[in-house]
């Protein structure tokens, strides 16, 4: 903290460095969109495309921190669109990633999802919103809830990038990048000077579980001058069911969302945006570790909890200026200041003797953030560079009431700290810088380099023995990258390269103090060091006007991973407490296959396969001496292949697809001692068969219907806390004006 006023000027000297570049464009980019992503017009779809097609052969993604044709990116990605969400019938934002290969969407309860992206997850991945990291310092390790914080049907499109690395976006970008682009009036695509109004409602309803889901959205403004978006969500869930266990009670939450949005341009070419959005979920219930558990497959538990819920809040507010017409050294900026909060409350009930134990935590997160990213033409290349600053300030706190059989108060006490450290502060800043050059007419190389120093101050931190102490720790390291991409015809490159990622300590890795899997406690350890990655890739990407292919294999190399470490057991309860620890060295690696192909004008295939596989150092339960073990929660062998039909002019369009997934029995001994959640033998492999369809009534109305899971399989994703639905018919319409 008493770094700020050198970050502060360096900060300005990296802004002040375009100036003495001289500008030489080459290569523009297709459509006017910002190294944020930021559109500033609608691209529109080709006439011989068919609605809710892959725009995988035309798109643009901001993967290398610029906008770019799909054949000159380097990694391996997919996008997801909000045409996509609906007619595949996903119900969360985590959801939306189940038919992208390589990820599995791991879900400790309906109301959350985690998405396991090259075998790793929760805060080994970054969640970007509109570019703003999300990811904070209290996000545990393993699986986390905060993905589905964001509402899924704000958004306009997702970007899922792999193994990208830490330099263009720092701490946490190990195994996927995922930018999620929310709506707007998308002013600039209007005539100039005119007035227009657009709006739609969004109706959703399950069968099972009777949910239902509306959204209402509009939006105003003048052509070319402003535009303002106006959004608000409710969903309410009901309890779900399958085959093998019937109804799952406690499944269900209620959850209500807004957004706002205000686009105006200033001067030639740039966009000024003041943005607000906010997510409020309630009663979500983690049922594998109470009374309302019920066996599957093998799974047991001992001890239930009477009750485990969360509420969750989560919102954003940001100012940003872009201009991507600049001119005189820097061709593009983008300055966004930030400010998010994340309000959690855990509530856990359980028997304590003959009295009952009701622990509340609250953790409350505010996060201000600026972010200055820069484009610049320099020789014959493209150079993106910048610098952000996050800062967390964090309240964590818990109470414990006890209460006798006849209701009256035992005792009421506030421990020395919630979840994590309280009254505790966490910096984060980066400067990087990217450069692409031509080396050839056929090959581009990409090289970058970033600049990470983060320092955690807690103020209210247990020391072991209830007593309260402070703590400071402060890291820092330096990242790169090499990455080329070889044409290798008119529609096929081979891409691939060694990208370095890490991932410094959070306060949750430094001052953690909570249950974790069953039977578990975990505390943090003010010694751990950052975790550190090495990733090398190689890729093959087709693409023409009727098929798209993607082929990737990767190998990740793990160093210094933060795992959990016994130190003792809580007398008279047999938990095992555990403490951080950098005792952990490994690797992961995979491959991924991903193709589509129109038959004819009216067919199209698509379809993918990915496995994924490695193994760490861990500590075994009652073991203080690590031994290599596989990677938690392996994602099995999973493909999926799909069909659609839709001829030309025709305003029905019906698709099948079949998702495929291995037996998952390649478990550490932290998976088996979740007995919970893992089956003894695995977790059983399935085959699900989903069957959608659409109809435009008219050019403002349109229905769509989904049959999900239409053989009625019993079945989980891998390391899941509770079943997937059985046999859902989903039933939309959507009206436009």
């Amino acid at each position: 903290m008493t770094k700020t006023p050198a970050l502060t000027a360096l900060i300005a000297s990296i802004a002040s460095a375009p100036l003495l570049l001289a500008q030489s464009p080459q290569n523009p980019s297709p459509t006017r969109e910002s190294a944020t992503g930021e559109r500033g017009a609608t691209k529109q779809k080709p006439a011989n495309q068919q609605p809710g097609e892959s725009d995988r052969a035309r798109v643009v993604v901001t993967a290398s921190g610029f906008a770019e044709e799909a054949l000159r990116t380097p990694y391996t990605f997919q996008q997801v669109s909000s045409e996509q969400l609906v007619e595949r019938g996903s119900r969360t934002l985590p959801e939306a990633l189940r038919y992208t290969p390589g990820v599995m969407v791991q879900k400790t309860a309906q109301g959350h999802g985690s998405p396991y992206i090259r075998g790793f997850t929760g805060r080994q991945n970054l969640i970007l919103v509109d570019g703003i990291r999300i990811n904070n310092s209290t996000f545990r390790g393993g699986p986390i809830q905060y993905w589905n914080t964001i509402d899924s049907f704000s958004m306009d499109r997702m970007e899922v990038i792999k193994s990208q690395g830490s330099v263009l976006f720092g701490s946490d970008a190990i195994g996927g990048t995922v930018n999620v682009f929310t709506r707007s009036a998308d002013f600039r695509s209007e005539a100039d000077g005119s007035f227009f109004q657009h709006g739609r409602t969004f109706y959703r309803f399950d069968s099972n579980g009777l949910s239902q889901t509306g959204r209402v959205e509009a939006q105003v403004g003048e052509g070319g001058v402003w535009g303002l978006h106006i959004g608000a969500t409710y969903r309410n869930f009901g309890d779900i069911r399958d085959r093998s266990l019937g109804e799952m009670p406690q499944t269900g939450y209620d959850e209500f969302d807004y957004d706002l949005r205000f686009d105006a341009a200033y001067g030639d070419s740039g966009t000024l945006t003041l943005a607000h959005q906010r997510v409020e979920q309630n009663d979500i219930w983690r049922t594998h570790r109470t009374v309302f558990f019920e066996p599957w497959e093998g799974t047991s538990l001992s001890n239930p909890d009477l009750a485990r819920i969360y509420d969750q809040e989560r919102s954003l507010s940001y100012l940003r200026l872009a201009d991507d017409d600049v001119g005189s050294g820097v061709s593009k900026y983008s300055l966004t200041f930030s400010f998010q909060q994340q309000n959690e409350f855990f509530f856990r009930q359980r028997t304590a003797g003959a009295n009952v134990r009701n622990q509340n935590d609250y953790t409350d997160v505010d996060t201000y953030g600026v972010a200055l990213q820069l484009e610049s033409q320099v020789g014959d290349g493209t150079l993106v560079y910048g610098a952000d600053y996050y800062v967390d300030t964090v309240s964590s706190t818990r109470r414990e009431v006890r209460v006798d059989p006849m209701g009256a108060v035992v005792s009421d006490t506030f421990a020395v700290q919630g979840p994590v450290g309280d009254g505790a502060r966490y910096d984060l800043f980066g400067a990087f810088a990217q450069y692409r050059m031509p080396v050839t007419d056929d090959l581009e190389v990409t090289i970058g380099g970033r600049y990470t120093y983060a320092a955690a101050n807690i103020d209210r931190l247990d020391d072991g023995n209830g007593n309260a102490v402070s703590a400071n720790r402060n890291f820092d390291q330096a990242t790169f990258n090499l990455r080329a991409n070889q044409r290798v015809g008119d529609d096929s490159t081979v891409y691939g390269g060694i990208a370095q990622a890490f991932r410094a300590p959070n306060l949750d890795d430094l001052s953690s103090l909570k249950s974790s899997r069953t039977d578990l406690i975990s505390t943090g350890s003010i010694d751990v060091e950052p975790e550190k990655y090495l990733t090398y890739e190689l890729g093959y990407r087709l693409l023409t006007a009727d098929s798209a292919f993607n082929a990737s294999v990767y190998y990740t190399d793990i160093e210094d991973l933060i795992v959990s470490r016994p130190v003792g057991t809580v007398p008279g309860t047999g938990e095992v407490i555990t403490a951080s620890t950098n005792g952990s060295n490994g690797y992961a690696y995979g491959f991924e296959l991903e193709g589509e192909h129109r038959l004819c004008d009216a067919w199209t295939a698509s379809g993918f396969l990915a496995w994924v596989d490695g193994e760490s150092d861990r500590y075994p339960s009652n073991s203080t001496t690590p031994v290599r073990e596989k990677l938690s929660r392996l994602m099995p062998l999973t493909g999926s292949l799909a069909v659609r039909w839709q001829e030309p002019e025709n305003p029905l369009w019906v698709g099948a697809r079949v998702l495929v997934a291995g037996r998952a029995d390649r478990m550490n001994s932290g998976d088996r001692s979740d007995t919970s959640r893992f089956p003894p033998k695995g977790t059983p492999s399935y085959i699900v068969l989903a069957l959608n369809s659409g109809y435009r009534v008219n050019e403002h109305f349109e229905l769509f219907f989904t049959l999900d899971n239409a053989t009625d399989t019993a079945y989980r994703v891998h390391g899941s806390g509770v079943n997937e639905p059985g046999i859902n018919a989903i039933l939309g319409g959507r009206l436009t004006w």
